[in-house]
């Protein structure tokens, strides 16, 4: 028994030396702190990513995205049900943004959606819009000269002619009061 007992002590005792090594080793490294701050770095930026991801239909014809409309608010409705506000934020804006009637759906949430829940989601929809925005005109390279700049001219006036922008803006500052 002693040399199984000396035996697992000297075992223990060469592991723990071993941690305290690698661990002096790993610290000083010339580029420790650079690279864990570049982890870091790169986690939040994903966190943020992350959190800014909504879901996007699988291919744009009226029928599929329709669906994929009725599925969103169907998503946002159980989570919202479930308490879940930031994922029923997203389904919702994902919904908005896939709307024919934006003004409406808007108003059917603000009514049905709890005050806290309606401000976080009035919050994210800009910032899911440009998101959006930005999705969409990538995803579709223009092919001529003269299309860059009618590509542009259509986002921007899609952009400028969202129902929500108006509502954003009124809800926010009464919101906040």
């Amino acid at each position: 028994m002693s040399k199984t007992l000396i035996a697992g002590g000297l075992a223990a005792t060469t592991f723990v030396a071993y941690c305290v090594y690698f661990d002096y080793k790993r610290r000083s490294d010339p580029m420790y702190k650079s690279k864990l701050r570049e982890k870091r770095r790169a986690e939040r930026n994903k966190a943020k990513e992350d959190e800014l991801d909504i879901p996007m239909p699988k291919t744009m014809d009226p029928p599929s995205i329709q669906k994929f409309f009725m599925e969103q608010v169907q998503v946002g409705e159980e989570k919202l049900g479930l308490g879940d506000y930031k994922g029923a934020v997203k389904h919702f804006a994902s919904a908005v943004l896939h709307c024919g009637q934006g003004y409406q759906l808007l108003q059917i949430l603000q009514s049905t959606m709890p005050p806290e829940a309606y401000k976080m989601f009035m919050e994210f929809l800009p910032k899911a819009q440009a998101k959006y925005s930005r999705q969409m005109t990538s995803k579709a390279p223009p092919k001529s000269k003269e299309a860059p700049a009618q590509a542009k001219a259509a986002t921007e006036r899609v952009i400028a002619e969202e129902p929500w922008t108006d509502i954003f803006k009124n809800n926010v500052t009464s919101t906040f009061d």
